[in-house]
């Protein structure tokens, strides 16, 4: 009993300091970016000082990645994972329309910065989880929680067979397809509710397709329980492929008259913080539901 109140404690407090310190702080961060016009729609490298916009964003994930390596390793790892997306959460749902950031900066290089800007924060997160994970596995509740981990040797693991790379695939097509469907308008709330939605079907289908897939001689040779690194990957990635599709479909030269029109494509409301947010808050749900089935029908146990 003392075990379970020192446990719950701890993620109480780890929280407090995500949601009530950690995340306004990279919050007030992301907002002293200003864009050219002196307004706050701007992401971190899309303002009008590349310098300031690059160094608060290294702040913001120089932050997230000390909160989450000491939460991962002082609580464990999903405690350390929610708190990581609540965090950029923060930062998410204070950032500027990315309607009036195309509408200010309609130029094929806005979508490359993005890109740019997703790239980076997407290495600092996947640097965090390689670093609080460890070989021997932490636990949860007492149990081996090899579906969370992100060691490197894991991760070998993971995506050194087809069901890794089909796994990340499933996530990708099923986070563009929500962003495509429920993207109605660049309102930061629904930018971060599309990226917290896309990250609950990516985890979804891609634990879907990596129980389905493959041969039986094919499974002896990968990790026990679905692993929800290909997953996470896969919807991280999406912050980096949807500005670069946006340069093809609908183009650069598309963005004002689109805007104008309310019509902007759903994975271009999106901004990089939420896919980052939907993939460590929106996987593990959408995961978790697929192994919950797979435990109720008798299937192989969930390692959670």
């Amino acid at each position: 009993m003392i075990q379970v109140l020192k446990q719950v404690s701890k993620q109480w407090i780890a929280r407090v300091i995500s949601l009530c310190i950690v995340g306004p702080i990279c919050a007030g961060l992301s907002t002293s970016v200003l864009a050219a016009d002196g307004s706050h729609n701007a992401t971190f490298l899309t303002g009008g000082s590349m310098t300031s916009g690059l160094v608060a964003l290294v702040l913001v994930c120089m932050l997230i990645m000390f909160m989450g390596i000491a939460i991962g390793r002082l609580v464990d790892r999903r405690e350390g994972f929610l708190n990581i997306a609540f965090a950029l959460g923060w930062v998410a749902w204070t950032t500027g329309r990315l309607g009036e950031v195309f509408r200010s900066a309609p130029e094929s290089k806005t979508l490359v910065l993005m890109a740019v800007e997703s790239l980076i924060i997407l290495i600092a997160v996947l640097l965090t989880l390689v670093m609080m994970s460890k070989a021997d596995a932490k636990n949860v509740a007492g149990r081996s929680d090899d579906v969370s981990r992100f060691d490197v040797a894991y991760l070998r693991s993971s995506f050194g067979q087809s069901h890794g790379v089909l796994a990340m695939g499933a996530a990708i097509v099923g986070s563009f397809i929500v962003a495509v469907l429920f993207g109605q308008n660049d309102l930061p709330g629904q930018s971060v509710g599309v990226g917290f939605g896309a990250g609950i079907v990516g985890g979804l289908l891609g634990a879907l397709v990596w129980s389905s897939a493959g041969t039986s001689k094919d499974k002896k040779t990968l990790p026990g329980p679905t692993p929800m690194a290909p997953m996470i990957v896969g919807v991280l990635l999406c912050g980096f492929l949807a500005p670069m599709i946006g340069l093809f479909k609908p183009g650069a030269g598309e963005l004002l008259a689109l805007v104008a029109k309310g019509d902007l494509p759903g994975y271009l409301i999106v901004s990089p913080m939420a896919w980052a947010m939907g993939g460590l808050l929106g996987v593990p749900v959408g995961h978790s539901w697929v192994e919950h089935a797979a435990h109720q029908t008798g299937g192989a146990p969930a390692k959670a």
